[in-house]
This record gives C-alpha cells, structure tokens and sequence, in this order.
C-alpha cells in the first residue's frame, strides 16, 4: 500500500526564467493530502492559486514550455519543476512564485530535484492513487503519436527526429523512478537550432536564453562551450519534458508510454485523450 506524500521542509530556488527573462523566486512548500501539485502567484493580488492540471493549460500556449492559467494569472515553463515531482514521487506540493515563470537553471531539472530531495519527502495519512489503463490509448497528430499502454510501472520509450544533419535520429527507453530520473533523465538541458533564435526572440520567447541554460546545435554540432552530458542528452530531455505534462494528469500514472516526436502541445492534448480512458487504482 502507497500513501500520498508532501515535502518536510521548504526550499527555494531563484534564477531567470528561459521565455520571459524575469528574475523570479520559487518557493516549495509543504501541502496536505489531496491538495495535488499548486501554484501560487505571490506577486499577484489575491495570491492567486491556479491547480497543476490539464483543466488549467492556456490553449495554444504550449508551444516551448507548457503555461497554466487562472484568468489573467499565468505560470509559463513549469514541466521541469513538474517532471521533478512526479519522479520523487511527490503528490502533494505549494509552489510559490513571485513573478510568471520559474528560472531555468542550468536547462535541465536537476536543481529543482535537488532542492526537492534537501527538503526531504515525507508520507501523509491518505492513500495514493494512480492512474492506469485497461485497454491502449492512442494519440496521433500530424507527424507525431503518443501511445500509452497498461503497465505495472512508469516507462517511456521516446523517439526524436529531425531533418538535421547533426540530430537526426535518437531513441531512448526507460522506466522511470527516482533513480533512473536523477541519473538519467533529470540532467538533460533543452536545446534549440541556432536558425530559430531569432524567430523564437521575434515572437518573444528565449528572452532569457543563454548558451548557460540551454543547448544551441548548429550543423556540425553544438554552439556550448560545455560537452554534452549524454551523447543522446536531446532525446532525454524531450522525456524529461513529457514526464513534466503527463503530471499534468493531475495523478501518479501506472503506463507505458511510446511517444514518437513529441511537443508539448501533442502531451498535453495526449493526456487529455488518456484521461478519457483512465482508470484509479489503489
């Protein structure tokens, strides 16, 4: 039997975020039982409190970072801060936030994880909930398809390609847990072409995009100074970002997931799809 679970203590972290380049200050804090994964708008009046669900994604807003939203209230880019929580196994979780989107980092998940685990995980007295399925649920749009299949386990195998003569191919399979994330999945930093940035600046986004938090490929490799972490450190950051909208589910998921191509507008429609057909299990 698995009980739900919050942090022990609080933690922050600060920095600047990737799209909007406002500093901003996130605090975790602990939350009770059933209360989910919130965010909260410190900055704000009223504090506003917008849930981490799929009933709150902003429409078309998904494009390089998945945004919840509460009327006027946004939070931009939270996969990474929600990837981390759902492979510590943390269900329950107050994420205040001083400005509309949280820092980037490095690129990758591994300071929020980090600073999830200093603060400590601790069970409460409810017993958790999964989501599983029966049958398989197939989400398909364009060049990409998300399928999720019955599983005792989390486990995504994830393909990527593109038209690239440096990336053109990379798969990876894993079953996701705390382990296999902080070692193998939470380290991968997002990455771009070095053609889209100024289209990407054109419509206001990678404002705070730096070669420090971000993988810059141009033909013949990479633009960073640093090497990277992985040799197929693309293809584990695109899990690692699919693992942050599935959470959107609002739930711990018991699936095996094959996701060829995927974005975050294709998980967040795939999760709505896999709602349909998902089924609690104690």
């Amino acid at each position: 039997m698995a009980f739900e679970t919050t942090i022990e203590k609080e933690v922050a972290v600060e920095g600047v975020g990737l799209h909007t380049g406002n500093k901003s200050k996130v605090v975790f804090k602990p939350a009770v039982a059933g209360s989910g994964i919130k965010f909260v708008r410190v900055d704000l009046p009223n504090r506003p409190v917008i849930s981490a669900d799929y009933n709150h994604v902003a429409t078309g807003k998904a494009v390089r970072g998945s945004t919840i939203a509460l009327g006027e209230a946004k939070v931009h880019t939270i996969e990474h801060i929600m990837a981390s929580a759902f492979a510590l196994g943390i269900d329950n979780l107050e994420v205040e936030i001083d400005n509309n989107e949280p820092p980037i980092l490095d690129g990758s998940a591994n300071g929020f994880a980090r600073a999830m685990l200093e603060a400590g995980v601790k069970e409460l007295g409810a017993q958790r909930m999964y989501l599983t399925l029966d049958e398989p649920v197939v989400y398909t749009s364009g060049k990409t398809t998300i399928s999720a299949y019955p599983s005792d386990n989390f486990e995504i195998d994830c393909t990527i390609g593109f038209d690239h003569p440096y990336i053109s191919h990379q798969q990876l399979s894993i079953e996701v847990n705390k382990e296999s994330f902080l070692n193998e999945i939470a380290p991968g930093r997002t990455f771009c072409f070095d053609y889209e940035i100024e289209a990407l600046q054109a419509a206001g986004l990678a404002k705070g995009g730096s070669l420090d938090n971000a993988l810059v490929i141009a033909a013949a490799g990479i633009h960073n100074k640093d090497p990277l972490r992985f040799q197929d450190e693309f293809v584990r950051h695109k899990i690692l970002d699919l693992i942050g909208d599935v959470y959107l589910a609002g739930r711990p998921i018991k699936v095996k997931i094959v996701a060829d191509k995927p974005g975050h507008n294709h998980n967040i429609n795939f999760v709505k799809e896999f709602i349909k057909a998902a089924k609690p299990q104690y």
